[in-house]
């Protein structure tokens, strides 16, 4: 296989994944664009103001728009049975299989890779956001436009390529040592994912590890207008993609105020994967039970998903 692939982006509406409202295609063909692909979508759903905040598609946009049953007609035409690329992948294909599940559809299938997962392992940067990998890698780009997102994704892939001196989609993942596509199926797939590397129990962060890592943030090229800035935000559970060090970095990095416990102040919990044996056959750990009791008595406090919580970021 050359390096030959579709670039993929959605936006959603609201926090569900089946609320796509507009999608981005970029098709690469022997390591050249050849084509793209852009529509809004109408998501048959309502709109949150959050996420009308990050990308700009207003209910009045998507008026007449195709629904996604036909999107996904078009996304599969378009593709050509090439392989999809999506930076943080878990989002888009959880989009896909979402909405397939919504509309009933299963005669979808795709495999796919991921450009952020791929760019960690072989770039060694401060911050995988495609904001920063267009500055790194010297393009100009418009963020949270979806076929602007896509078309960052495409030259991502093509920059590690061409930095590895790779010929062939599948030496890429070779180097990064993914054996496997990941894969859609209509409402079922199984993700990309390296083989487990053994990690090294992490020490758990002081309130003055924590201070420190907000101080060392340059104030002065923060964006007031990120929705994490000056937010507090407290992690629970186990997160997928990265440590939770990490995560906390990320969100000092925007101009949010990390926090270890669940308080009065706090706006966002962002959840990872929960231990059962830890939290329990009812699955939520001591920080989520807190965070719902405060909800319930009009605190206003989002809980988020790690893939909610990335895209955000980004």
């Amino acid at each position: 296989m050359s390096i030959s692939f579709v670039a993929i982006d959605f936006e959603t509406a609201n926090s569900k994944r089946a609320s796509a409202c507009s999608v981005g295609l970029v098709k690469v063909i022997n390591g050249q664009i050849v084509d793209t692909f852009y529509s809004l979508i109408d998501p048959e759903d309502d709109f949150d103001d959050f996420n009308i905040i990050i990308h700009g598609i207003l209910p009045d946009d998507v008026i007449n728009s195709p629904t996604y049953p036909s999107i996904i007609k078009s996304i599969e035409r378009f593709s050509e049975d090439l392989p999809l690329v999506a930076h943080y992948a878990p989002f888009d294909m959880g989009v896909i299989r979402d909405s397939n599940d919504r509309y009933d559809i299963d005669d979808f299938t795709a495999k796919y890779i991921d450009s952020y997962y791929l760019s960690r392992f072989l770039i060694s940067t401060i911050s995988y956001k495609l904001r920063d990998i267009a500055t790194l890698i010297g393009e100009q780009f418009q963020h949270h436009n979806a076929l602007e997102d896509a078309r960052m994704a495409a030259m991502l892939i093509l920059y590690l390529c061409k930095q590895h001196n790779l010929s062939y989609l599948n030496e890429l993942m070779d180097v990064a040592q993914y054996k496997k596509f990941g894969v859609v199926e209509g409402k079922e797939g199984s993700g990309f994912r390296r083989a487990k590397a053994r990690r090294n129990k992490q020490s758990k962060l002081s309130n003055a590890d924590i201070k420190q890592l907000v101080s060392s943030i340059d104030k002065e090229t923060l964006d007031a207008s990120h929705p994490f800035f000056e937010k507090n935000a407290c992690f629970t559970g186990k997160l997928e993609s990265l440590t939770r060090l990490e995560g906390m970095t990320l969100f000092a990095q925007v101009g949010g105020f990390p926090e270890k416990g669940v308080t009065q102040k706090t706006n966002y919990l962002i959840m990872g994967e929960q231990d059962m044996r830890i939290v329990g056959s009812e699955g939520k750990s001591s920080k989520i039970k807190k965070a719902e009791s405060l909800l319930a008595r009009g605190q206003d406090i989002q809980l988020l998903g790690e893939m909610d919580f990335l895209k955000m970021i980004d």
